[in-house]
């Protein structure tokens, strides 16, 4: 069981398995122009379950403060799927690899405390660890450093972290890491 909010918005789970070290900031760079700002747990690889795919995925949780509700965010997640490849059309797509997936996995509200069920074993580690950075629980010790990604010319994924554009200087992304 984790503390009660303090921001309103949701918590994403993010993963990649076709090019993750380019699809995986390509998504969060897609989040970023449409949110302003996220936090993200570490990214770790993963291997794929319930596929027949042997390619390994890069996950991640982020949170997004947003207003929207979960069907409005669910469309902003499809469209970046499909920007990046993903045939949401075919019934199979499930069990395919893919360039992006997003799924909204709960709602982070205000003075709510978090219950969170996460369904994924692949999911649970970065959940955990995001919450963690959010002050919203805690995170194993176990955990294995993060596969960093380039986020804008900024190494991100080792650790959690906060990440911002600043519009005032330019397209810069700025990446605050936990201890």
């Amino acid at each position: 069981m984790s503390t009660a909010p303090r921001r309103r918005g949701f918590i994403i789970g993010i993963g990649s398995n076709i090019a993750p070290e380019r699809n995986v900031p390509h998504i969060l760079r897609a989040l970023l122009d449409r949110f302003g700002a996220l936090s993200m747990s570490r990214i770790l690889r993963t291997r794929p379950i319930d596929m027949a795919s042997r390619a390994e995925f890069l996950n991640l949780a982020v949170f997004v403060e947003t207003d929207l509700d979960a069907a409005a965010l669910k469309q902003v997640c499809n469209r970046i799927e499909t920007d990046l490849g993903r045939d949401r059309d075919d019934p199979d797509s499930a069990r395919k690899d893919r360039p992006a997936d997003l799924d909204i996995l709960f709602p982070v509200v205000p003075g709510q405390t978090l219950r969170p069920v996460i369904e994924g074993e692949y999911q649970r580690p970065v959940v955990a660890d995001l919450l963690t950075f959010l002050g919203l629980g805690s995170a194993p010790h176990d955990l294995p450093a993060g596969e960093p990604v380039n986020l804008g010319g900024v190494s991100a994924g080792k650790v959690a972290a906060a990440v911002d554009r600043q519009g005032s200087a330019g397209d810069v992304v700025v990446v605050e890491q936990s201890a």
